[in-house]
C-alpha cells in the first residue's frame, strides 16, 4: 500500500469546501434578497409567486 501524503487528501476536501460554501452562501443571499424584495415590493412579488406557481400546475 503506497504511502499518500497529506495534500493529496487535503486538496479535494478543501475543494469540495470551497464550492458547497459557495454554494450555500448564493442560497442564503438568494434568500435574503428575495425576503427583502418581498418587504420593499409585496404586490409586484406576490403577482410572480402566482405567475411561477401557475406555471408550475
Amino acid at each position: 500500500m503506497h504511502k499518500v501524503r497529506i495534500l493529496e487528501k487535503a486538496i479535494p476536501v478543501m475543494f469540495d469546501v470551497v464550492v458547497y460554501g459557495g454554494f450555500a452562501a448564493f442560497l442564503f443571499a438568494s434568500y435574503i434578497t428575495f425576503k427583502t424584495f418581498l418587504e420593499r415590493f409585496p404586490e409586484p412579488a406576490e403577482k410572480l409567486i402566482g405567475l411561477l406557481q401557475k406555471f408550475l400546475a
